[in-house]
């Protein structure tokens, strides 16, 4: 039997005797934790978690689900609400991990624009390599980083206050990993669709400890994505779900097909399944079994990103049976985590966080009919939706449409400028050259929300670079519908206090001059950004209104919180920061940070 299937079978068993009720696992089970024990903290991020999907929906899962124990364990924030416009996941992710908004943090977007004219991730760093679970070592392609960041993080102040801490961090986005684990972690892993594997990158290892092998190599990819996704309780879901299992706008994502079942024939595939987050519990398991394996006093910080959530609402929209099914499956995999960490560190020993990065918005086959829920309620005299929630016809902004629909329009305008200058001046010919992709002149392209400039539309004088806005502007509100288009160097210096949540004061709180992408977009309510997974379906996020900007909160920490308690007014962002701080004994990463500290029990 070789070394990799033992170490497989060994991870598997610690997992199967985690799962099985009642079953001894290693270390023996605690009833509770010693007084004056280092600190437990687990932070779940639920990406697309809307504040209005857990008020419908969470008193509508079983009782002994993960969720109901939650509820029932700590307290309740109703809306917790970002203070910043651009609700996406990087941003969402750096906001709740520093304590303060992107104007702050420099982390504005999910993606840039490269030079070389191609979107990538907005934590990509040439300066790193990848490296593979289950490979030798780092390969030759690039990696990420938390170059881009300008705060702390919370894990960077956990480090700084106790260097022996562990801190753990996963998801299946760089940009869901990297925050939570901070720029120092013993193990941070995201997906590389590319490779097929989990990876990390050389800014925080050279290689992955042997354990994680079996759970995150080739093999255990493929394994994920060997069966079919079938309804976990289809007449349960037949009575929730707000749609048909077939629902027009749904999307194919790589032969997924809109209808169960489901066969993800790739990696990328996958991601758009609950399998993918069912790999993300495993190594949390298999983590938090690593660090109770030596109670040796050392704080632990667990951070789990699950991203399944996110793409299922991307590609077949929030109100579908395949978002309905993973909700019921999350459900009960965060129940078994909850069961995991009792038996490790006994119910006392652990306090955990869990919330999302941003909301979620409906289809738009359904929003333009009025055939969601919240329409038909308000149609029959309900009152205002609290979220905000769109009953108009949305619309999909197709990046690369607006790029190369904005730089012809452009060129009418600003080639003819040009020209006159160059018969002028003759020394000017040839001058500011920089041709976007696909020879576009002015536009070099647009990765949500920024439209990004050519090295020559950067570098034109401000009467030009003023008429080139009013082309967008214009272009984008009579062809798309946008609500608005803002020239980041526009932006102000500083920002109003948080209490203000004006759209000027939001915008400029995601927003910075110095940032890559010069022109922002600002969809208005029900339109969006294509997700860019089956273009021209689904739905995405990415705006500046309640049922986007808003999100819940869990907080369950036995002796400082108080159990079923409910919060309901409108609480900042800035709180998920103080409050882990606060049940990790250290300062909170940014002396920036707002929000308040929810700890306030007793110990």
């Amino acid at each position: 039997m070789t070394a990799h299937r033992v170490a497989l079978l060994s991870i598997l068993a610690v997992l199967a005797g985690c799962r099985a009720s009642g079953a001894p696992v290693t270390p023996a089970t605690r009833a509770s934790s010693p007084a004056g024990a280092a600190p437990w903290l687990v932070t779940i991020v639920v990406d697309q978690l809307a504040a209005w999907m857990a008020d419908e929906r969470w008193p509508l899962l079983p009782n002994d689900g993960g969720f109901a124990r939650l509820r029932r364990e700590g307290l309740t924030v109703r809306q917790l609400r970002f203070t910043h416009a651009i609700t996406d996941t990087a941003p969402g992710h750096s906001a709740l991990f520093t304590g303060v908004a992107p104007h702050t943090s420099g982390i504005v977007a999910n993606d840039v624009i490269s030079p070389a004219g191609k979107k990538i991730s907005i934590l990509a760093d040439a300066k790193t390599r990848l490296v593979p679970v289950g490979g030798a070592g780092p390969i030759d392609r690039p990696g990420s980083s938390l170059a881009a960041l300008q705060s702390d993080t919370i894990a960077d102040a956990l480090l700084a206050a106790r260097p022996d801490a562990r801190i753990f961090s996963f998801s299946l986005k760089d940009r869901g990993a990297l925050f939570g684990g901070g720029r120092h972690p013993e193990l941070v892993l995201w997906l590389d669709t590319e490779g097929g594997t989990f990876v990390t990158s050389t800014a925080f290892a050279s290689s992955v400890p042997a354990w994680v092998v079996p759970l995150g190599d080739a093999t255990a990819l493929a394994r994920a994505r060997a069966g079919a996704w079938q309804p976990l309780a289809p007449s349960w879901l037949a009575a929730h779900a707000e749609t048909a299992d077939d629902q027009v706008g749904e999307g194919d994502y790589l032969g997924l097909g809109t209808q169960f079942p489901h066969n993800a024939a790739s990696v990328k595939a996958l991601r758009a399944t609950p399998a993918a987050d069912g790999l993300l519990f495993d190594l949390a398991r298999a983590a938090a079994t690593q660090a109770a394996a030596k109670p040796d006093g050392r704080p632990v910080l667990l951070t789990l990103s699950l991203s399944s959530n996110d793409y299922i609402s991307h590609v077949f929209g929030p109100n579908s049976w395949e978002a309905w099914d993973e909700l019921l499956r999350l459900d009960r995999q965060l129940a078994d985590l909850l069961a995991t960490l009792d038996r490790l560190v006994g119910p006392l020993g652990y306090a955990v966080m869990l919330t999302g990065d941003h909301g979620s918005n409906a289809l738009p086959e359904l929003t333009g009919t009025g055939q969601g829920a919240w329409c038909v309620a308000r149609s029959k005299g309900a009152a205002k939706d609290p979220w905000g929630r769109p009953c108009d016809q949305g619309r999909r902004l197709i990046p690369s449409e607006i790029a190369a629909i904005l730089d012809t329009e452009a060129r009418a305008i600003l080639d003819d400028h040009e020209q006159a200058e160059v018969g002028a001046d003759p020394t000017r010919a040839g001058l500011g050259i920089g041709v976007g992709s696909a020879g576009r002149t002015w536009v070099a392209g647009v990765a949500e929300p920024f439209v990004y400039l050519t090295a020559k539309g950067r570098a034109l004088p401000p009467a030009q670079r003023a008429a080139l806005l009013g082309v967008a502007q214009t272009l984008l509100h009579d062809k798309y519908e946008v609500a608005q288009v803002v020239d980041v160097r526009s932006a102000p210096v500083s920002c109003p206090p948080e209490t203000d949540e004006s759209l000027p004061a939001l915008i400029c709180r995601s927003t910075r001059r110095d940032q890559p992408g010069d022109f922002y977009i600002v969809a208005k309510p029900g339109t969006f950004f294509d997700p860019d997974l089956a273009t021209g379906k689904g739905t995405s996020h990415g705006s500046p209104y309640l049922y986007d900007r808003t999100v819940p909160l869990l907080v369950r920490a036995p002796g400082r919180v108080s159990a079923g308690k409910i919060e309901d007014g409108p609480v900042s962002y800035a709180a998920f920061t103080r409050t882990a701080a606060a049940l990790l004994g250290v300062p909170p990463p940014s002396s920036d940070s707002q929000g308040p500290d929810l700890t306030s029990a007793p110990r």
